[in-house]
């Protein structure tokens, strides 16, 4: 047996992921090898649906790959768990619903290598999906109408950003800043990046890592996943008393606002003319730029994209509103997935 410590080790947390885990793990062991060597760490919440089966099988193949128990079954524990198993000197957290080119954890390795004073590379998100939603989606997720100013989620912009989807860090950084929030269902990943960055550590991406992750394709998979985000951030808020930017706020801000509008116009009386102007407004600037989606996209991803980016919108402000209520909802709340 070789005793010799990798060079990098990747840490794949996931729970009950049969349709995208062997993808993800056959394009990782397919990775060019940096120089020490390379171990994959893959993290499984005591999944039920097949998934165990498949990574027993994959690691049987290959030795560099090990699977660790996650029984608490939520994405920070699977990355804390993760990371202290890990023996190499870069730890890259990769997703389960991702794809990886050949070239990812040598370009995250370059990156890093090329600027010292950041603590984490990786690349800008790709978002792909398989059905005309999931492709609507996709597109969604890299608009500016969609997500705000993330530069993450935009294919090519490459400079420092708040996180990079796909991080690789130097080892030394969780000595410095501690693990992942286990407290914190989602948006761990965002409390992270925002603890490095309060410490003057800096992230930088750039598209020459290349990956594609393939997004929710049903449009209740997308609710629950963005109602989660919402509702996890106001968690966030609380711990750190502000808000990492300004998009964090605006989907709640926004339909709070439209509530607020109506619901005074509806008492005034008089002004009830007033009580659509906003929602109308909204969806006039969505239909818009489903039209221009539609030219590059073709029409039906296009006719789908004012949907897509509703529910994205609205799933977070509800699960924002449902936070700072205090209510709790395991089915909704809980997750191992990004």
């Amino acid at each position: 047996m070789d005793n010799r410590l990798p060079t990098v080790t990747v840490v794949v947390p996931c729970r009950n992921e049969k349709e995208v885990i062997e993808a993800c793990v056959r394009s990782i062991l397919a990775q060019e090898v940096p120089s020490g060597g390379l171990e994959i760490i893959v993290v499984d919440g005591m999944s039920d649906d097949g998934t165990r089966e498949i990574l027993d099988r994959l690691g049987a193949t290959d030795p560099r790959l090990r699977i660790v128990d996650n029984p608490q079954r939520t994405t920070p524990c699977a990355r804390n768990a993760g990371i202290q198993a890990a023996r190499g000197s870069y730890i890259a957290i990769l997703d389960a619903h991702t794809e990886y080119s050949p070239t990812y954890i040598r370009t995250c390795l370059e990156l890093l290598m090329e600027h010292p004073e950041v603590c984490c590379a990786g690349g800008p998100i790709v978002s792909r999906g398989k059905s005309r939603f999931g492709q609507a989606v996709a597109v969604a997720m890299s608009h500016p109408l969609g997500v705000g100013n993330a530069k993450h989620r935009f294919p090519d912009y490459e400079g420092y950003a708040e996180g990079a989807c796909f991080p690789m860090f130097r080892r030394g950084v969780f000595e410095e800043v501690g693990l992942f929030d286990e407290e914190l269902v989602r948006n761990q990943d965002d409390e992270f990046n925002l603890r490095i960055a309060r410490s003057g550590g800096k992230v930088f991406i750039s598209p020459r890592a290349r990956c594609v992750y393939f997004v929710r394709e049903a449009p209740s998979l997308l609710f629950r996943q963005y109602f989660q985000y919402g509702y996890w951030r106001v968690a966030v808020l609380k711990k750190h008393q502000r808000f990492a930017s300004l998009r964090q706020a605006a989907p709640t801000l926004f339909f709070a606002l439209t509530v607020l509008v109506a619901g005074g116009a509806w008492y005034a009386g008089r002004w009830l003319f007033l009580a659509p102007v906003l929602p109308l407004a909204y969806s006039l600037i969505l239909i818009a730029a489903g039209a221009q989606v539609a030219s590059r996209a073709g029409f039906r991803t296009g006719l789908l994209f004012p949907v897509a980016a509703t529910i994205m919108h609205f799933a977070y402000a509800v699960g924002f509103a449902w936070g700072v209520a205090g209510f709790r909802s395991h089915r909704l709340t809980s997750s191992i997935s990004r």
